[in-house]
C-alpha cells in the first residue's frame, strides 16, 4: 500500500497536449487504456464525467453512488474517488486544469454548487434534457478531437454551456436561502480547503471572511444545518480517512500529519466523530473491501 493517496496531474494520462489545460476521452476508452485508474486516487484538476449508460458503483470521499444512465459527477482538485463499473458502462471524462476556467469565467467556477467539494452533492440525475447534455458532450468531443483554428475558445465555450445548464436544473434542487449565502459558505470552505490542518479555530476563519463568528455560525446553520466548527472538524475527518484507508501511514502518522501532537486526543477525536477508533475504521473498511 502506498504512503500517500495517488495523486494525477494532466500529464498522468495517455496522449495528453503538455501545453493543454483540458483533456478529454470516452470513459470507456479511459478504463481500457489506463490500467487502475478504477481505483482510489485523486486529481490536480476539475472532472466532469457523463454516464450515458451502464452500471456499476462510484465511491467519492466514502460515499458510494449507484452507477446508471444520464448520469453527471463532479469532482473538485482533492476529492479521492475509484469506481466498479459494470462492462459495456460508457459517457465521458472531462477534466479542467482551474486555470483554463478561472482566466476566461472569472469566478464562475466558485459558483457552480456541484463544485462544492463536501457539502453539496456530488452528482446530478438529468431527468431533464438528457439529449442536450447527450449531445453537447459528442460535439465537445468532436472540437477536442478535431485540433481546429481557436480550438480551446470553442471547447471552452462548449464546456461554459454544459456546466451552465448543469447548473440550471441543479439550482432546482437548492432552497433560496442557500443560493443567498452560497458565496460565503463557498469562501469559509475554500479556507478550510487551505488552512484546516494550521487553523482549528472558527473565529479566525470568520476574522478572514470579515464575519463575526456567531454571523458565521448563522450562514452555516441557515443554508446546511451544521455549525462552522461541524464543517471544519468534518473536513479533518475526512482527510484523517483518506489517509487511514488509502496509505499504509501509522494511527500515530496520520494523527501527526493532521496536526494533532497528541496521538491519543486524535483517536478520542476520530472516535467522537466516527463512532469508532482509527483502528477499528481501518479494519471495518478492509473487511468490506
Amino acid at each position: 500500500m502506498p504512503t500517500t493517496v495517488p495523486v494525477y496531474n494532466l500529464r498522468s494520462f495517455p496522449l495528453h497536449e503538455p501545453e493543454a489545460l483540458f483533456y478529454m476521452t470516452p470513459l470507456e476508452k479511459l478504463v481500457k487504456d489506463f490500467k487502475g485508474i478504477d481505483q482510489s486516487h485523486s486529481h490536480t484538476f476539475y472532472l466532469v464525467m457523463w454516464i450515458s449508460q451502464g452500471s456499476g458503483s462510484h465511491t467519492i470521499d466514502f460515499k458510494t453512488y449507484s452507477v446508471g444512465p444520464h448520469q453527471l459527477y463532479f469532482l473538485t482538485p482533492g476529492q479521492v474517488h475509484s469506481w466498479e463499473l459494470a462492462t459495456g458502462t460508457a459517457g465521458f471524462n472531462l477534466f479542467l486544469e482551474p486555470d483554463f476556467l478561472r482566466t476566461r469565467l472569472g469566478n464562475r467556477l466558485h459558483q457552480y454548487p456541484f463544485y462544492h467539494s463536501h457539502q453539496y452533492l456530488p452528482l446530478l440525475e438529468v431527468t431533464q434534457q438528457q439529449a442536450l447534455f447527450t449531445d453537447l458532450f459528442a460535439y465537445a468531443y468532436q472540437e477536442y478531437e478535431q485540433h481546429q483554428i481557436n480550438r480551446a475558445e470553442v471547447f471552452l465555450s462548449f464546456v461554459h454551456i454544459l456546466l451552465e445548464s448543469a447548473n440550471r436544473l441543479y439550482d432546482q434542487q437548492l432552497t433560496q436561502s442557500a443560493s443567498h449565502f452560497y458565496d460565503r459558505i463557498r469562501q469559509f470552505e475554500d479556507l478550510l480547503e487551505e488552512q484546516f490542518i494550521q487553523v482549528r479555530l472558527v473565529s479566525e476563519y470568520a476574522a478572514q471572511m470579515g464575519l463575526t463568528p456567531n454571523h458565521l455560525n448563522h450562514i452555516c446553520q441557515k443554508v446546511l444545518g451544521k455549525t462552522a466548527s461541524q464543517l471544519l472538524h468534518e473536513r479533518l475527518l475526512i482527510e484523517a480517512k483518506r489517509l487511514l484507508i488509502h496509505t499504509s501511514q501509522s494511527v500515530k502518522e496520520v494523527g501527526f500529519q493532521l496536526g494533532f501532537d497528541d496521538p491519543s486526543y486524535f483517536v478520542r477525536f476520530f472516535k467522537k466523530y466516527a463512532g469508532r477508533t482509527p483502528i477499528e475504521f481501518r479494519q471495518q473498511h478492509a473487511l468490506h473491501r
